[in-house]
């Protein structure tokens, strides 16, 4: 995947959080505390999954933490030093 930079990746972790994982009616912006919006188990599996499609990458199992993963402005930013540092 070429040169991705940080709204790029914001804009597709929100569209397929607003598409794939949460009601349509809900309003998930890039603060928004993914958890507290009904996250589980189940969507961060799927949410990894993308992750891993999208951006050829795996998120270290020691990253996957409610701090990493509390909204899609900490993901993207994960995701960005991950992507500049491989």
């Amino acid at each position: 995947m070429g040169e991705m930079g940080f709204d790029e990746i914001e804009s597709a972790l929100l569209g397929f959080l607003k598409n794939e994982i949460f009601d349509p009616g809900m309003e998930i912006r890039a603060d928004t505390h993914l958890i507290a919006a009904g996250l589980d188990s189940f969507s961060l599996l799927r949410l990894l999954v993308f992750i891993e499609k999208t951006f050829g990458m795996r998120i270290p199992e020691a990253e996957i933490n409610e701090d990493r993963m509390f909204s899609v402005k900490t993901i993207a930013g994960l995701i960005d030093e991950l992507l500049q540092t491989t």
